[in-house]
């Protein structure tokens, strides 16, 4: 298993994280606890693809990495509301 597709895929998860924070009206300050969840992620993304050897360089693995967190987060997030919604 090639450990630099699973950088790759943290990375990207960083790169994600950051991109969010700077997208922010509100000022807010780092922190780490919010960031740490999308960063496994894109780790465990990264360490899928070095398992299943989709290797595509590390600027793409990155990217790759960033995009499928970003639906895996939306969809925990929309399933988590549907089934923990206080009515």
């Amino acid at each position: 298993m090639d450990i630099t597709l699973i950088i790759s895929g943290i990375v990207g998860g960083l790169a994600y994280s950051l991109s969010g924070l700077a997208n922010k009206n509100t000022r807010e300050s780092f922190d780490w606890k919010k960031m740490t969840p999308t960063v496994i992620v894109a780790g465990v993304v990264g360490g899928i693809a070095a398992f299943t050897g989709q290797d595509y360089g590390f600027v793409v693995n990155s990217s790759m990495a960033a995009g499928i967190t970003v639906v895996v987060e939306k969809l925990y997030k929309a399933i988590t509301t549907k089934l923990f919604k206080k009515e």
